[in-house]
């Protein structure tokens, strides 16, 4: 019998909380009538994510003639939404980092990144119009990992090396030894952190698009093929064959035929590899 939202959250006691700032900068981002001034007072009390600001308005991704050395121009660089993309991208880090920082972490972090690349590149080709909200879904697509690995460190660890090791499939093992998978796990802290519902779907319906709710279908389809491609570029811990009924799943919803999809993910793929310099600096 599958566990119900209540007794996941149960399980899994206290979730981490979206640090204050970034939830003040989403909040100020939302505001129609907030100003780049706005913004910057909130993100200039956070050092560290200040810094991390103007590292990204400086990668090579902007192609900025001139240095960006004040927050203000990094606002007016990057605009309020990828500002919103790289403020939950740093609260994410956070998480994915918490405690000791192994090959395990490293993978799961990369391939968030390399998958928020993916993600965007993807919407860009098929013309969603909101690339940010897929930058965030394919960031945060697999954060319930994280939160499985800092509440059940011993555990989780030894079902991820056997991930690795042995080419067992995540969802299943995770399933038959919690009861609960990281994509639940991953819903519930996106949900508690106020995040958009079609972030939440796009979170909960990564590996079976077609069940997400009509009006997000379109998101969870994207991440999809974004958390698909990143693991055939050996960039995460699993089998990329494991994920080929979840993309089936994206075709059928995107209306994609195979060499379409192939067409677009020779473009993904040069996005990916434009944006090394914007992934360098997480």
């Amino acid at each position: 019998m599958p566990i119900t939202p209540q007794e996941l959250i149960a399980n899994l006691g206290d979730l981490p909380p979206l640090p204050q700032v970034a939830s003040q900068v989403l909040r100020v981002s939302a505001d129609p009538d907030a100003n780049a001034e706005d913004l910057r007072k909130v993100i200039a009390m956070d050092q560290a994510l200040t810094s991390q600001i103007l590292k990204i308005s400086n990668s090579a991704m902007f192609g900025m003639v001139r240095e960006v050395t004040t927050l203000t121009q990094a606002i007016m660089t990057l605009g309020f939404s990828t500002i919103k993309s790289v403020v939950i991208a740093s609260s994410a880090k956070n998480l994915y980092h918490r405690g000791t920082v192994g090959l395990q972490e490293r993978l799961i972090w990369e391939h968030a990144l390399v998958s928020a690349v993916a993600s965007r590149a993807f919407a860009k080709s098929l013309r969603f119009p909101r690339m940010e909200e897929a930058f965030i879904g394919g960031l945060l697509h697999d954060i319930g990992k994280s939160v499985m690995g800092v509440k059940f460190p011993e555990r989780y660890g030894a079902l991820l090396r056997s991930v690795y090791n042995e080419n067992t499939v995540c969802l299943d093992l995770e399933l038959d030894t919690f009861g609960f998978d990281h994509a639940m796990v991953g819903e519930a802290l996106v949900s508690q952190w106020n995040l958009a519902p079609s972030l939440q779907a796009a979170v909960r319906s990564h590996h079976d698009p077609i069940h997400a709710p009509e009006a997000h279908r379109e998101l969870a389809a994207i991440v999809a093929l974004a958390n698909h491609l990143a693991l055939e570029e050996k960039v995460g811990i699993g089998d990329p064959h494991h994920l080929e009924g979840a993309s089936m799943q994206a075709m059928e919803i995107l209306q994609l035929g195979p060499e379409a999809l192939d067409g677009l993910k020779e473009g993904v793929r040069q996005a990916i590899e434009q944006d090394k310099s914007m992934i360098a600096e997480f």
